[in-house]
């Protein structure tokens, strides 16, 4: 049970039966080849991922300038992140297309599930990880010295799929939808859909089982009605026969999708490391934000996620409206709000969004 979410049961047997049918997708971000999920509290049995044999694609956005341009062996720097999707694009490109690299930095990704994000950074396994902003508050909240510098999106990037014989969020009232666990990212967007429409307390929300194999085997298994799916993976929901009934991105409300999360004394002992970081970073951002860019960045990360093209895209498209339409990965407080909004914790409900960031880095550059 999460220290800030009531756990849901949707049945007198209480909790939530899974039914596991392999679908070849990956956790809840995305989709890719399945893969080990690593130990709850170590990053060092995470899985670490090269570039997948990616070369640097050609891109019409700015190049960093020659003062910023690497010529010897780079900091090395490891990065984590949750799930293989196009949501964390901005990372995998940040490393495929060798912007790290031409800051003078020598990035490792690595997998690490979000439970254990939080004591890998504490532990000095990783360097920066990109959480949730649940996550970030809740350590925060704790006495954990964490702060986000930088966001992967602050839209509610996933969408509602129902079996089709729903048409309407309203039709869910007295059903279930699937989230993959309590107090995730997208437990927190299905509440946050509820309630916009007035419908909290009204539908039923239970996990199921972490992932988007075991979310989509539930829901086209009618263990649950509806779930929350990221576009990506949304192909695969609708040729199982489901139907999207509420798009995240359209609906108007911040909700922050993930943060770049870096511990408080890093920042203060490596300051220009973490500048470099937030400079890459912010090239990347603008490179994806670039309609030129959109081919060469769909192959870099088909080959990142190990997807086909077309699904790619089809998760890459509603991406490139946060991309381009905000200039700075700057994080929007708003959006965590809007988490703690659904807080059961006394604590959480009354911390407002700015106490778990610093935007004067991106700022300043």
């Amino acid at each position: 049970m999460s220290l800030f979410f009531r756990c849901v049961r949707h049945d007198k047997t209480g909790w939530l039966a899974l039914v596991v049918l392999t679908l070849g997708l990956a956790a809840c971000g995305g989709t890719s080849a399945p893969a080990t999920s690593p130990s709850s509290g170590s990053a060092a049995a995470s899985r670490t991922l090269d570039s997948a044999g990616a070369k640097p694609a050609a891109s019409t956005a700015a190049k960093p300038s020659a003062s910023t341009q690497s010529t010897g062996p780079g900091t090395a720097i490891k990065l984590g992140f949750s799930q293989v999707g196009v949501g964390y694009a901005p990372l995998f490109l940040a490393v495929d297309g060798g912007f790290f690299a031409r800051n003078g930095l020598d990035v490792t990704l690595q997998q690490v599930a979000g439970p254990a994000a939080v004591p890998a950074l504490l532990a000095d396994e990783v360097q920066f990880d990109g959480l949730g902003a649940n996550e970030l508050s809740r350590s925060v909240l704790g006495g954990a010295p964490l702060v986000g510098v930088a966001t992967l999106g602050d839209v509610p990037m996933f969408n509602l799929y129902s079996q089709a014989k729903y048409k309407t969020i309203q039709d869910l009232v007295g059903q279930t939808i699937g989230v993959t666990a309590i107090g995730s990212t997208t437990d927190v967007t299905a509440r946050l859909f509820l309630d916009h429409y007035g419908l909290l307390g009204k539908v039923n929300i239970a996990p199921a089982g972490g992932n988007v194999q075991t979310v989509l085997a539930a829901l086209t298994q009618n263990v649950v009605q509806a779930a929350i799916i990221s576009p990506d993976n949304g192909v695969a929901a609708g040729k199982a026969g489901a139907i999207p009934i509420v798009e995240g991105a359209k609906l108007g409300v911040p909700l922050n999708f993930s943060v770049i999360a870096v511990k408080s004394t890093y920042v203060k002992d490596h300051p220009d490391t973490v500048k470099a970081f937030l400079r890459a970073y912010q090239q990347t951002w603008n490179y994806l934000g670039d309609p030129a860019n959109k081919a060469a960045a769909i192959d870099l990360l088909a080959k990142r996620v190990q997807a086909p093209p077309e699904t790619v895209e089809a998760g890459y498209t509603p991406w490139t409206a946060v991309w381009g339409g905000q200039k700075s990965p700057t994080i929007n407080p708003q959006g965590i709000d809007n988490i703690l909004k659904f807080a059961d914790d006394p604590k959480a409900r009354a911390a407002k969004g700015e106490q778990f960031v610093d935007n004067s880095i991106l700022q300043s550059l």
